[in-house]
């Protein structure tokens, strides 16, 4: 009970998502490190799955992934991939209304693990993998956007890096009748008796911030 009150110190070493992380989390942070300035960050990027454990990791954002008897996981927000394009795109090129009309469509790829990564669906019912052979395969999910943006073709992205896009108008939706639930945004902590401050007032910071739903909502 003593240690629940005790104000948060020492060195919090973070692992998150790179989008999400430099987008939404690192803000969270900044004032987190302002309000308790005895704690010291120490922040690594990535989009693979770590051992947290195992890699003296305090605490991770991660979207999804599998789960493990030695973590405690929390749920922050829910996760949608959104097809867009620019205006502009559209205008010229036309906007497609079903899957099969990507065919004919130019598309910007997510690549890893060597290959172009299929686009998410919920088809008739049940969930599908579309492969995608497009015209333009980048590693990096902010420079895919960035394509996007510039009228390249049609990208696949989470909402939670074209959200703002999307309400100012510089990139539009489309094919959203097929889209499906994707799994959400979590945090993730070793399983421990007693959470350290530092910990858990992090994550009540997240938590806080995001109450009425999240910022890309």
């Amino acid at each position: 009970m003593a240690q629940r009150h005790q104000a948060p110190k020492g060195r919090l070493r973070i692992d998150l998502p790179i989008a999400i992380g430099r987008l939404h989390i690192l803000p969270v942070l900044q004032r987190f490190l302002k309000r308790w300035p005895e704690v010291e960050a120490d922040v690594s990027f990535t989009d693979e799955y770590r051992d947290i454990v195992g890699d003296g990791i305090d605490v991770a954002v991660r979207i999804g992934g599998p789960t493990d008897n030695r973590l405690i996981r929390r749920v922050l927000a829910p996760h949608r991939l959104i097809t867009c394009a620019a205006p502009a795109y559209l205008q010229q090129r036309g906007t497609p209304h079903a899957i099969e009309e990507l065919a004919r469509h130019d598309r910007i790829a997510f690549k890893h693990a060597g290959g172009p990564v299929a686009w998410h669906y919920r088809i008739g019912g049940e969930d599908r993998d579309v492969g995608v052979k497009g015209n333009l395969h980048l590693g990096n999910t902010e420079a895919i956007r960035d394509a996007c943006l510039s009228g390249m073709g049609l990208a696949q992205l989470s909402a939670f890096l074209v959200g703002g896009d999307i309400r100012q108008g510089r990139l539009v939706p489309v094919l959203e009748e097929f889209e499906r639930d994707e799994p959400p945004v979590c945090v993730v902590y070793p399983t421990r008796k007693h959470v350290s401050p530092k910990v858990r007032l992090f994550i009540e910071a997240i938590r806080a911030e995001w109450t009425n739903g999240a910022p890309w909502a």
